[in-house]
């Protein structure tokens, strides 16, 4: 069983760690540490230990609608590169693009990371293919990945081959495409891939000239 706990700082929302019950007894002081390694003033003044919650952490969720600067994603890539147990991240809507710099901070800290992530969510951050491009070899790595998000971002059908790419290595089951650029031809590309028959789930709505025929054939194909 899992404990949660939420503290609203600088960045305007709460940031969620899930970490286990063996941790529960001193999780406040845990969380304070956490919260000042991202630079986050909290209410709490406790210790300077924080290699317990790092490495105990299953699931890290940011708050919608953050603004983060290079120097917020270099603090919180090293954080990440800490991490033993994370299975969920979730980075979704940042106010302003998460360009190449920022990603590679984020992803490519210290890499490679050593954790078990079996689900990404990198939706309405309004990147492109190029910042895709920059993330693609940490992608590949996670062996485990199972759900991806990119929905709500840039990404056309040069992208679209680039996810193929990470399907012909990863058997992800759920991916979100929805709201980007991608068209027919980026489809054929996503549902071509090695490791497409895994797909469980394939959200590709409001791209190009995707349209209720494409849908259907998507439903066919999972189906199979």
């Amino acid at each position: 069983t899992m404990s949660k706990m939420s503290i609203v700082g600088s960045l305007h929302g709460p940031i969620e760690i899930f970490i286990s019950n063996e941790q529960r007894k001193n999780m406040e002081k845990y969380m304070a540490d956490l919260m000042k390694s991202f630079g986050i003033t909290c209410c709490c003044e406790n210790g300077s230990k924080i290699d317990d919650i790092i490495n105990s952490a299953t699931k890290i969720k940011f708050p919608h609608a953050l603004h983060l600067n290079l120097d917020k994603c270099r603090e919180i890539g090293l954080v990440l590169s800490r991490c033993k147990m994370l299975q969920e991240l979730c980075l979704n809507g940042n106010r302003g693009c998460l360009g190449e710099e920022m990603l590679v901070a984020l992803f490519l800290a210290e890499g490679p990371y050593n954790f078990p992530l079996k689900s990404l969510d990198l939706g309405n951050n309004q990147f492109g293919t190029r910042e895709l491009t920059t993330i693609l070899p940490f992608l590949k790595s996670w062996e485990a990945l199972n759900s991806l998000s990119v929905e709500g971002n840039c990404i056309n059908n040069r992208g679209a081959q680039l996810l193929a790419e990470v399907l012909d290595t990863v058997r992800i089951r759920r991916l979100s495409l929805n709201r980007n650029q991608i068209s027919k031809e980026g489809l054929s590309c996503i549902l071509s891939s090695q490791n497409a028959r895994y797909l469980t789930s394939l959200m590709i709505s409001n791209n190009g000239d995707i349209g209720s025929a494409e849908i259907d054939e998507i439903a066919r194909f999972l189906r199979h």
